[in-house]
């Protein structure tokens, strides 16, 4: 048993702390996300049946996780892979992203749970709808459905800020 976790933590590590880092920005922030996912794990070690698919299964606890710290500290989540960043080093530039960023991570905080799920799989982590419905074990259709109404909300919530 102990084997086959320390396996599993050895081929998924290095993938879990790049997540997280890439959902989070923080490297010490992802390493408490890559602990507490592999802790999740094992206390759940019992409940395993043989037929789970890591890779999937990682990446869906990952996400759900680091947004959880990004909850509990508040921590903005990072939004320099969304597409059309222009970046810009002019001082009102920078706190214009700054802002943006700050009203985005509200915004995520905000819509249900598996809709901020599938905005960072597809915005951040820039993942295809197919591979995020493998991930969040559903259908293409319902992750087009969940980033349609994430765009959609995130897009009321930030109406004040974009023109």
């Amino acid at each position: 048993m102990a084997e086959k976790f320390e396996t599993i933590v050895n081929n998924y590590g290095k993938q879990v702390l790049n997540t997280a880092i890439k959902i989070l920005g923080d490297s010490q922030k992802a390493l408490d996300v890559h602990q507490e996912v592999f802790l999740a794990i094992w206390q759940r070690w019992h409940s395993f049946n043989g037929q789970t698919k890591w890779s999937s299964y990682l990446y869906r606890t990952t996400v759900r996780k680091a947004i959880e710290l990004a909850k509990k500290s508040r921590k903005e989540i990072p939004t320099e892979n969304l597409p059309d960043k222009k970046s810009n080093d002019l001082p009102e530039n920078r706190l214009k992203e700054t802002e943006l960023r700050e009203l985005i991570t509200k915004g995520l905080l905000k819509i249900p749970e598996r809709q901020a799920d599938v905005f960072v799989l597809a915005k951040i982590e820039g993942l295809k709808t197919e591979e995020i419905a493998q991930i969040l074990q559903c259908s293409p259709q319902t992750v087009r459905v969940h980033l349609h109404r994430a765009v959609k909300q995130l897009a009321e919530e930030l109406k004040g800020y974009l023109k």
